[in-house]
């Protein structure tokens, strides 16, 4: 223990309201700790160091030696704290700052005929700026309390570690998991930052995983929803990302074979013709107009090339009459490899199409009641990696 010259014991003896010769130690399970709001600071940056008591018993005075590592830090400024002003008590503090071996020895007593402060409470604040990259510890010794009798209190000390480093000036990673288009009026979005880091979704903070994931859920109105997602890290950079999520009421469409009524949502729709099994083939094939328009899709037709084109968002789908091979966005497609001849073809004057292959690249789900020869299409899939 360093042999110092302790302004606290020599404040303490000029301000005694009551003889302090007694020597005998009261009874406490006080104890003095150092906290920072940060447990990373940078270079050159200005910290707080708060000096608190928790547990006291009628403390009157409290002095002690600050020990910090010389050279590696420069006291800013000393903020009073407000533990032994309670009841409007005026206190006097004092300090001396000793660079040359890292010390700050404090004391701080109440004044007048005062009763001693129970219960937790700010001490001082150091403010201190770091000089140099390391690993630091900030210690307590020579701690000094006593009552309104002059009578020392037994306490206990915590120490405290610091990591100086240097300023972090790199954006957090921030990973979204697409989501695309859904059918329900919710969503959750999943994605990963780093550790620590803080996460908003529009605003709202959410949960972080202590491994940097998360997940938040958000309603969604019909149509497209943008959110901001914002991940900051403990330097207060900030990585922004926006996720679109659109959202379609679901479509039921129910075919029954060689029935014209479709009812779509339940409600019945006459088409131009009615859907049939092909005999070659054994699949169904229908008048695609209903499927394409139910699901917001346009179609395109070429007379040269024989050509039907679906659109729809990002999905472009080519089909020729006769042809086995279609183009979904632009790459050649078998339309069935089970049925490698199967085609769209004309027949009565209207192009029908194999509904499985196109349900499904429009983003359907295909359902088959054998028992009614009922197919019923559910868009969007609700299942899309199904």
């Amino acid at each position: 223990m360093r042999k110092l010259l302790s302004l606290s014991l020599v404040l303490f003896i000029a301000l005694s309201v009551a003889s302090f010769s007694n020597s005998t130690f009261a009874s406490s399970k006080t104890t003095l700790s150092i906290s920072c709001d940060e447990k990373v600071v940078f270079l050159d940056s200005e910290f707080t160091l708060s000096y608190d008591i928790s547990d006291g018993d009628e403390i009157y005075a409290i002095g002690f030696d600050a020990l910090y590592e010389e050279n590696k830090f420069e006291l800013v400024k000393v903020i009073k704290g407000d533990f032994l002003e309670q009841d409007k008590t005026t206190t006097l503090p004092v300090y001396k700052d000793r660079t040359d071996d890292g010390t700050i020895i404090f004391a701080i007593t109440r004044t007048g005929d005062a009763d001693g402060v129970d219960g937790n409470g700010t001490i001082v604040k150091f403010v201190f700026k770091a000089l140099e990259i390391g690993t630091f510890d900030f210690k307590l010794e020579n701690i000094i309390l006593k009552d309104p009798s002059g009578a020392d209190m037994k306490s206990d000390s915590e120490s405290f570690e610091l990591i100086v480093s240097e300023e972090d000036t790199e954006p957090p990673t921030l990973e979204i998991e697409e989501i695309g288009t859904v059918s329900e009026p919710n969503a959750v979005i999943k994605g990963k930052t780093e550790p620590e880091a803080i996460v908003t979704v529009d605003g709202e903070e959410i949960e972080v995983s202590e491994d940097g994931s998360f997940e938040h859920e958000v309603s969604l109105e019909v149509g497209e929803n943008t959110f901001e997602v914002i991940s900051k890290d403990k330097a207060s950079n900030e990585t922004k990302k926006s996720i679109v999520i659109t959202y379609k009421e679901p479509v039921v469409l129910k075919f029954q074979i060689g029935n014209k009524t479709v009812y779509v949502n339940d409600e019945p729709v006459e088409i131009e013709a009615a859907p049939f099994v092909d005999k070659v083939s054994g699949r169904t094939m229908v008048p695609i107009r209903i499927v394409a328009e139910s699901v917001g899709a346009e179609i395109g037709w070429e007379g040269s090339e024989r050509k039907i084109t679906l659109t729809q968002g990002d999905t472009i789908i080519e089909l020729w009459i006769d042809k086995p091979i279609a183009k979904v966005n632009g790459v050649p497609t078998p339309i069935d490899m089970g049925s490698p001849k199967l085609a769209p073809f004309v027949v009565n004057g209207r192009t029908v199409l194999p509904l499985r292959f196109v349900a499904e690249n429009l983003g359907c789900a295909i359902g088959w009641d054998g028992a009614t020869q009922t197919i019923t299409l559910t868009y969007p899939n609700p299942d899309p990696e199904d």
